[in-house]
């Protein structure tokens, strides 16, 4: 009677034994696979969850001395040396600290980052359309961008991200709250967002390169929260780098960072042929001689703009590439005081300092002088020969004229004439051997033109303080541009109580220049704006620029493909990382 049935019995009892083998086999292969925990890696792409997820919460570091010490880590091929500690690898928060925003670049990306010109590009987002009154930025998003724990990248998270930097309670960290709490952000689709602005900027793409946040990881956490949340020493971004490993001292001390190349990232079309750099090991040095000592070690193959250019060039087996740093040390007058609110008196001490000789001999090699309030390498960037004219006869000439419109004012009973020439003023710098020696030379050379120079050298903390006060007749100070030629902050006379503008500077014709330019739309409109900008800026002597710092990052000849392009941030010289590879290697 079960004859007929004979064949599918045996079907079933071999289906049955097949199916405990591979049950059994499958268990087996689970166990010898399973990677140790790490406490601080991000998770992998086998770790994906399903659905709305939390950052794991990692041990205290403390905990995680002996854990991550492992063999992986010293097999990283490039090594890298930084001053300073790990606080938060988190975009928000990153410009608290040089060494976050360094690493974090790696592992985040904006909606926009920068080309090697340092003008803006889209990344994240796949399209902008900007609205005819130049308020609305519309952006569609990119649909093959994952987050490195495999969750698809989309409008959620721009909205949360903007969320957290228009947060009243972000003021705390960053000046730029006050402006991201007039941006309005919505979302449109599930990739398309828009913002709307309360007036032009044309600089606005840049603001838009601040690394974005995962939503999913982070969602209903506040900036409050954020600061303290363990995602910032586990972080999740949809960079081509990931966080592997922390490394930390047995005092709990994080001593060196491990990144690796995101097999998320690999996935994508763009990585292809590209990011032969698998490993990137950051250690941490407290100060710049024990960095250089770390590499005389062979410890680590690269140092960013620590030490002086003369320490770099004397290690050996290495290349040293240079950039113009994204700064000028610039003169400024404090123009409440009749005196320097009068062009010729700014022209003459303009025309009355050898600014090439003095920056030549006291920053050889370190810097170069500056004709310019903006940086060279900027594409609206125009040198002015005014700045290296020095005439001290004409001078001398200028500080005549002056004097004699004073006196014919006061003999008119015009007390005010064209400002009173100031004989006898203060230069107030910071206490450092480069600038108070430039300092003290600059007095020097305005002495044989007849004026009385007193230099001030203070703290840092008293110099910020002092300028935020007015509390100065000249002072030379550092004005970090970025890559962006927007020096409304810098110039504008509606800065001078809360912004940059610590002279209150106040010239007509800069002001509508800066303010047209910022509202600008046509490109090159804005650009002629900014090069009239200069020329006015020159023609009148608002400033004396004095010079630009210099980027110089050496690199072991073990790396090769390393070049340096404009230096907006530190951080921008990962800018082309994917091209980087060890030598000897096919690019």
């Amino acid at each position: 009677m079960f004859r007929g049935f004979r064949l599918h019995l045996l079907a079933l009892i071999l289906a049955a034994v097949l199916f405990a083998f591979a049950a059994v086999f499958r268990a087996s292969r689970i166990t010898q696979v399973q990677p140790p925990p790490t406490a601080t890696a991000a998770p992998g792409v086998d770790e994906i969850t399903a659905g709305p997820s939390s950052t794991p919460t990692p041990p205290p570091v403390e905990e995680q001395a002996a854990t991550l010490r492992s063999p992986a880590t010293d097999r990283a091929k490039y090594r890298e040396g930084l001053v300073g500690t790990v606080g938060r690898l988190n975009p928000v928060f990153a410009h608290l600290n040089p060494v976050d925003q360094d690493i974090t670049s790696l592992i985040f990306r904006g909606l926009f980052t920068t080309d090697k010109y340092g003008a803006p590009v889209l990344d994240l987002a796949e399209s902008l359309t900007i609205s005819g009154d130049k308020l609305e930025y519309v952006l569609e998003l990119r649909q093959d961008i994952s987050w490195q724990d495999g969750v698809a990248f989309g409008a959620d998270d721009v909205i949360y991200t903007m969320s957290l930097l228009s947060d009243p309670d972000y003021a705390a960290y960053s000046p730029s709250a006050d402006f991201w709490r007039s941006v309005e952000t919505q979302k449109l689709g599930d990739h398309l967002v828009r913002f709307r602005l309360a007036q032009p900027l044309a600089s606005f793409p840049r603001y838009l390169t601040i690394g974005l946040l995962p939503e999913h990881a982070l969602r209903g956490t506040p900036v409050s929260g954020l600061a303290k949340h363990p995602f910032n020493l586990s972080p999740i971004g949809a960079g081509a780098y990931q966080l592997r490993e922390l490394r930390a001292e047995a005092s709990g001390k994080i001593s060196a960072v491990l990144l690796q190349l995101s097999p998320v990232y690999e996935r994508r079309g763009e990585s292809q042929n590209s990011h032969q750099l698998r490993e990137l090991l950051f250690n941490l040095y407290s100060n710049a001689d024990d960095a250089l000592q770390a590499y005389r070690r062979g410890e680590i193959d690269v140092l960013a703009n620590i030490g002086s250019r003369a320490d770099l060039l004397g290690l050996p087996g290495a290349r040293l590439h240079t950039s113009i740093d994204s700064t000028v040390k610039i003169l400024i007058f404090n123009w409440e005081e009749p005196a320097f609110a009068n062009r010729r008196m700014r022209r003459a001490l303009a025309l009355g300092i050898d600014q090439t000789a003095l920056v030549e001999a006291r920053l050889a090699g370190e810097a170069s002088y500056a004709d310019s309030p903006l940086i060279p390498g900027m594409p609206v960037y125009q040198s002015n020969d005014f700045w290296n004219a020095h005439d001290p006869a004409l001078a001398v000439s200028l500080l005549e004229r002056v004097s004699s419109a004073n006196s014919d004012a006061e003999e008119s009973g015009d007390a005010e004439g064209e400002g009173n020439a100031m004989l006898d003023f203060s230069l107030l710098v910071e206490d450092s051997d480069s600038l108070s020696g430039l300092a003290f030379d600059i007095a020097a050379q305005w002495r044989a033109i007849g004026l009385a120079v007193e230099v001030a050298p203070v703290m840092p903390d008293e110099l910020k303080k002092r300028l935020r006060a007015g509390d100065f007749d000249a002072a030379i100070v550092s004005q970090r541009l970025g890559g962006e030629p927007d020096v409304y902050r810098f110039w504008h006379p509606a800065q001078s109580s809360t912004g940059q503008n610590y002279g209150s500077a106040a010239e007509n014709e800069i002001a509508e220049l800066l303010d047209s330019a910022r509202r600008a739309s046509n490109g090159l409109a804005r650009h002629q704006m900014y090069q009239q900008f200069q020329e006015s800026f020159a023609e009148k002597a608002i400033a004396i620029p004095l010079y630009y710092p210099l980027y110089s990052m050496i690199v072991r000849d073990s790396i090769d493909g390393v070049r340096l392009g404009f230096i907006g941030e530190a951080a921008d010289r990962f800018r082309g990382i994917s091209a980087w590879r060890l030598a000897g290697t096919a690019s």
